[in-house]
């Protein structure tokens, strides 16, 4: 009767172990002469499916991966975007939070049968009314806009309600004293707002499209037009800024999991309106000699951040 037992493992050569062992030894020392262990520690608790490539950027240096991402095939099957239509353009005023505000409050109104048809609410009385005080602390000479989040622009909506765009159309930034009275009829009302973990986020995705913040390195954002945004790529790479975007679905290309965003910078980006994000990547700064953190990519982090999301009952 034949022997059910498994062979015997192979045993390397001695002279091959040694190889192995070298080479391994010489790789880690060169990623830990460029990514301190300490972060290179954070950067394998990731569970990283791609090689760790450092891009360095003009000022500088992020290390890239990829990781992989599980999303369920009934949200692959939602896009959002065909509800709202064409993303806008904001000009030149910080207002992209008020844009992302605005359009999510349609959005959710209407897919909960709170609006029999799909109703544009107020992007100018958000810039408005929201919060003056931004002005004087982050605004622009000659302007009258300012940075803000979409949270906090929700938080604005729950408390006051919100005029429809037909009655308080966009007219970019403006003085207090151009500012009309107030619509007091055909109000938005929201019932609560939803900070959201990346797992909660896709779930609430699958119902309607939600907000998030987008890091944006300049010139890939502008270059993607309709491929996979990445974040940094080459050492012309800059980190600029932070974008409010709706996100309205997520797709699959080549494998990859890709956020679809809602942007409302027209033509200067992606497509019709619309960005695609790549989910998997993953983005940490890595420290140089003479360089300063500015906060951003300390830790290891997605290129879409802060999912929030109107809620109404």
């Amino acid at each position: 009767m034949a022997s059910s037992s498994s062979p015997p493992p192979q045993v390397l050569p001695a002279e091959e172990i040694l190889h192995i062992c070298q080479e391994t030894t010489q790789n880690l020392a060169h990623i830990l002469s460029i990514i301190p262990s300490e972060l290179l520690s954070l950067i394998m608790s990731t569970i990283p499916k791609s090689e760790i490539k450092v891009v360095k950027g003009l000022e500088a240096s992020y290390a890239r991966w990829r990781v992989s991402r599980v999303v369920r095939d009934i949200l692959m099957s939602k896009d959002w975007a065909s509800i709202m239509g064409a993303g806008k353009f904001q000009g030149f005023c910080e207002s992209c939070w008020a844009f992302a505000t605005a359009e999510l409050v349609s959005a959710v109104l209407y897919l909960k049968r709170k609006d029999t048809n799909y109703t544009e609410y107020s992007v100018q009385e958000l810039m408005d009314r929201a919060d003056r005080s931004r002005i004087e602390k982050n605004g622009r000479k000659g302007h009258f806009c300012y940075r803000y989040s979409i949270r906090r622009g929700l938080e604005y909506v729950l408390k006051n309600g919100l005029q429809r765009a037909v009655d308080c159309p966009y007219n970019r930034c403006r003085q207090e004293s151009q500012i009309p009275p107030r619509a007091l009829y055909g109000l938005a009302h929201i019932d609560g707002i939803d900070k959201l973990s990346l797992s909660q986020a896709l779930l609430r995705l699958e119902e309607q499209p939600i907000g998030a913040s987008l890091f944006i390195f300049m010139p890939d954002y502008v270059d993607t037009k309709e491929g996979v945004y990445r974040g940094p790529m080459t050492n012309r790479s800059c980190y600029k800024a932070m974008h409010g975007v709706s996100v309205v679905s997520v797709v699959e290309e080549n494998g990859e999991k890709v956020w679809k965003v809602r942007l409302n910078h027209g033509s200067m980006a992606g497509h019709q309106g619309y960005l695609k994000v790549s989910m998997e990547v993953m983005l940490v700064r890595v420290p140089t000699e003479g360089s300063q953190s500015d906060g951003k990519f300390d830790k290891p982090s997605m290129l879409l951040t802060d999912f929030v999301c109107p809620n109404v009952v």
